[in-house]
């Protein structure tokens, strides 16, 4: 009885598409099983286009993948693996593993390491590299990850070169280093950080590369440049801004106003834009701003500053959300209104970079230089200009490095108010010591 029980339910399991992904338009191949009513989806790391899937064969189409044969024998063996242990748990019990049971099994069992990377190019092994660890890489990382993918991309396009992790050499590494900067126009700090997102990848694959992968450097070391000063905005730009008249502009309204919440809680784009009601907490010194920080997973504790308040209870506490590219692109507009009627805006700044060896300057308005990050970078510098102790701000502001934070201030910002202080206090010791006593002076006058 138990053998026929054992035969009648020895292939349980089904190939199938699931999940389809709306950053590279793929759906997800993953493994179906059900028991007693319930489904259970399990990956198998490969990703294909719908129309690239032979739902009656439970197998990839010519043309969708890297390489057909290495996908569909990686989804057969996977396959395989759930229907061993089913068949396994029916020989022992005479009946079907309970979905956790089918789990615990499987992850018990050995599986390759590297099981989603079953093509060896590069820009493929990256893309289902991103899409398996989606859930474990940090927002930033996958950010930085999705920039090589696309320079890659690009870059296989315009050069016709088609990158194999067992073949990949320093030397080609080199040549798109060369490539992002002569025809992308990428500044050496930019370059940098492709060069860093390839070194994680690759030793997240070092057992199918042969390149040195630690080895890797950036073709043009990043210039670090001397008496820099970021761009900020005083308190009467601010206030400027707070009074624009943008009604009737909603889009700009919603953006003006997601800045002035970010400058008035220091708070990274990624942060501020998570705010919502729970994270403002009631104590006996004032309402406060509390939230675990995206990046670092550290705990943010701000004084809610009124500013702030305004802002967040005309949206009920929950701030508008809006991409930070999008951002950029329209507080960049709302930056030239506000210059209309605020002649500091329109004072010519210049900023500089290096694109390899050659140093490229770059002069424009203020107003066009302002960004997302320009919030936090005031918001540190006001603080430091009316001297709220510097180890106050490092801790709203989530820093830890002194040099770090050092690169946040503009000290160029109240720099004049601060020397007439300097003089009026001179010249009031001076004239209570009578220090310009003519007659007693030495020289003559």
């Amino acid at each position: 009885m138990k053998q026929k029980n054992t035969q009648r339910n020895a292939a349980e399991t089904r190939l199938t598409l699931r999940n389809k992904s709306t950053a590279t338009g793929l759906w997800q191949v993953v493994v179906l099983y059900s028991h007693k009513g319930a489904v259970r989806k399990f990956a198998t790391g490969i990703h294909v286009p719908e129309s690239y899937w032979n739902e009656t064969k439970q197998e990839v189409r010519s043309g969708g993948a890297e390489d057909v044969t290495a996908a569909n024998t990686h989804l057969k063996t996977v396959k395989a693996r759930f229907d061993a242990i089913i068949r396994q748990h029916l020989q022992d019990t005479g009946e079907k593993p309970s979905l956790e049971q089918l789990n615990t099994a499987y992850s018990k069992s050995k599986a390759p390491k590297n099981a989603y990377a079953v093509t060896k190019v590069v820009t493929s092994a990256l893309d289902r590299y991103m899409e398996h660890r989606r859930t474990e890489i940090q927002p930033n990382s996958m950010k930085a990850y999705a920039a090589l993918h696309q320079n890659l991309l690009l870059y296989q396009k315009d050069t016709g070169e088609d990158w194999r992790l067992d073949t990949l050499t320093a030397q080609e590494v080199d040549a798109f280093q060369a490539w992002l900067i002569s025809t992308r126009k990428f500044h050496n700090t930019t370059v940098e950080r492709r060069v860093i997102a390839l070194k994680k990848f690759l030793e997240a694959h070092r057992e199918l590369i042969t390149i040195d992968y630690k080895a890797l450097r950036p073709k043009h070391k990043v210039r670090a440049a001397r008496n820099f000063h970021p761009v900020t905005l005083t308190l009467e730009e601010l206030e400027a801004i707070r009074r624009l008249p943008l009604q009737q502009a909603p889009r700009l309204e919603k953006v003006r106003d997601l800045f002035l919440l970010q400058t008035w809680t220091g708070l990274r784009f990624s942060d501020v834009v998570r705010l919502a009601p729970e994270h403002i907490k009631s104590t006996k010194n004032g309402h406060r701003v509390r939230i675990d920080i995206n990046k670092t997973g550290d705990y943010s504790d701000i004084p809610l500053f009124p500013v702030a308040a305004e802002m967040l209870a005309k949206y009920d506490g929950c701030p508008p959300v809006i991409s930070n590219q999008k951002f950029n692109k329209f507080i960049k507009e709302v930056m030239a209104l506000a210059a209309i009627a605020t002649p500091s805006l329109n004072e010519v700044i210049s900023q500089f970079h290096y694109e390899a060896t050659r140093k490229v300057t770059v002069k424009k308005p203020k107003h066009c230089w302002i960004s997302s990050h320009t919030s936090r970078r005031t918001f540190i510098t006001l603080n430091i200009e009316v001297g709220t102790p510097q180890h106050y701000v490092m801790k709203w502001s989530n820093h830890t490095d002194p040099r770090s934070f050092k690169k946040y201030q503009n000290a160029l910002q109240g720099e004049a108010d601060a020397a007439l202080i300097l003089v009026k206090a001179y010249q009031s010791k001076a004239d209570s010591q009578n220090i310009y006593d003519t007659d007693s002076l030495p020289i003559p006058v």
